[in-house]
């Protein structure tokens, strides 16, 4: 049925923008004339994310860049303790009790944390605790978004990440081409990221840290 197909098109490719539009999002930090989806697959070159703006605000005190570990042994012991830290010190004063705040969490870090619980479980209660554990950290909601980098942990307000797209230069292209036989559709636009208040964010950049058990 052409409706039903051009409806199910049409999904398809507004999920497509949306998550492009994450992943250069938690992703992004330069803005390049001449992208190369090869070289830069997570859309890096693209546009500057949120993250990328929040390293670039205050000289970075929003951002712990310095080497850090996770773990027994480590700087902390683990996510909550590490969350936690964020917020008490990251964190501008006046929004560490907003409820709104969530954890954002990498997979990588998830893994590793339900794993230790898993291997320390011997109980149902114990099981169903591990497969839990990311979704609250330090009290508060936490979740995994998609792309955001594994090892990275970030703390702030969902409304507080902005993308700004300026209605006139939005253009959309949607057609077959019999010469490919593919179904071709582009969304063309200017559009930039910001942080509504930077001291809102706070996080472990992906390359400071590493496990320590």
């Amino acid at each position: 049925v052409p409706d039903e197909f051009e409806k199910t098109v049409e999904s398809f490719f507004a999920q497509a923008y949306a998550l492009d539009m994450l992943r250069i999002g938690f992703n992004g930090v330069s803005i390049a004339n001449t992208t190369n989806p090869e070289i830069n697959k997570k859309g890096e070159d693209v546009n500057i994310g949120w993250h990328a703006l929040a390293k670039a605000y205050g000289n970075g005190k929003q951002i712990i860049s310095e080497p850090v570990t996770l773990g027994e042994s480590g700087t902390w012991k683990n996510i909550d303790a590490l969350a936690n830290h964020l917020i008490t010190e990251l964190i501008a004063e006046q929004f560490r009790e907003d409820l709104r705040l969530v954890v954002l969490v990498g997979a990588d870090l998830a893994a590793h944390q339900r794993l230790k619980l898993f291997n320390a479980a011997d109980r149902p209660a114990d099981v169903n605790a591990a497969q839990m554990a990311t979704s609250s950290v330090a009290g508060r909601f936490a979740f995994i978004p998609p792309f955001m980098p594994g090892k990275r942990l970030a703390v702030t307000t969902l409304d507080n990440l902005h993308i700004y797209t300026q209605a006139i230069t939005r253009w959309f292209r949607a057609e077959f081409d019999d010469e490919s036989s593919e179904y071709v559709h582009s969304y063309l636009r200017n559009e930039g990221y910001a942080l509504g208040e930077p001291e809102l964010y706070a996080a472990v950049d992906e390359s400071a840290l590493t496990f320590a058990d």
